[in-house]
């Protein structure tokens, strides 16, 4: 048996005798048996957002996994409910919003940094941004920021969207935006560059309702041949694009911001066409 098929099978038995809905019914135990593999007889510093429950007697059934079967874990876990009950050497809980950008970042400055930050919190896009934006810079390099049930940036009850899903700023946006980030230094454009933050990530694992963000040892690699190649493209993509920029830039920081102005240029366009096709009709006499 090798070493990630025996960790799954561990974190699968704690799960499942845990209640944990990381196993059961996500089955997320299969991928972080492949990504926590490293951390598993080593040393971890693991941070989790939403203990779970309403009550200071309930939750806590991810927490008490990783507690068990990563046995050399530091773990810490935020909630929006006390949760002492469950505190014990090596477990720490914390009263947090993590919606609130400057108490997540002062607990980032005193218990700071982790080879692992997993967000199972409140699910809501803003929380969730909150949490990505002031905190995954406190991931070590060669770690991870966990986005857990991201699929609820599709449903509105989250304040999420399917239909606005391009226009709306959530997790599932960023994560695409996330092949931008990796690619900061391929990017032609400095003020293009200066709007992609520099997360200092190499990778993005996504699978059905879970997504890795790997933090990166290194400054991302420019593929970027010769600073001729690099004048010719960004001349060639100012002069195919260039009178669009604008309007791009706009759509990157807050794609709802002209939505409605887009609509009554649509509308306006949809009529001038008709009204173009109505006077080439033929006239009856």
């Amino acid at each position: 048996m090798s070493e990630q098929h025996a960790l799954q099978q561990a974190l699968q038995q704690a799960g499942e005798r845990l209640g944990c809905d990381k196993v059961i019914p996500h089955g997320y135990h299969v991928h972080y048996a492949r990504h926590l593999l490293h951390w598993w007889h080593q040393p971890l510093r693991l941070l989790e957002i939403g203990i779970g429950g309403e009550d200071r007697e309930l939750g806590g059934a991810s927490l008490n996994m990783w507690h068990q079967v990563f046995e050399q874990a530091e773990l810490y876990g935020l909630d929006i409910y006390p949760k002492q009950a469950l505190d014990r050497p090596r477990l720490q809980t914390f009263v947090i919003d993590q919606g609130d950008p400057a108490a997540l970042r002062e607990f980032a400055r005193q218990h700071g940094p982790f080879d692992v930050i997993i967000d199972d919190g409140s699910h809501r896009r803003s929380d969730q941004l909150a949490s990505l934006f002031n905190l995954i810079e406190h991931v070590r390099p060669g770690g991870y920021y966990i986005l857990e049930d991201y699929f609820t940036a599709y449903w509105p009850v989250y304040d999420g969207s399917t239909l606005a899903r391009d226009f709306l700023d959530t997790p599932v946006r960023w994560l695409k935006q996330t092949i931008d980030i990796i690619n900061i230094n391929n990017l032609l454009s400095e003020q293009v560059r200066r709007q992609v933050p520099n997360w200092k990530i190499d990778a993005l694992h996504v699978y059905p309702g879970i997504a890795f963000i790997g933090k990166s040892h290194h400054s991302p690699p420019s593929e970027i041949p010769n600073e001729h190649f690099l004048l010719n493209q960004i001349e060639l993509d100012e002069l195919r694009y260039g009178i669009y920029k604008q309007l791009f830039f706009t759509h990157s920081r807050d794609p709802m911001q002209h939505l409605e102005a887009l609509l009554e240029i649509k509308k306006w366009v949809d009529a001038s066409i008709q009204t173009a096709d109505e006077a080439l009709k033929p006239k009856s006499s």
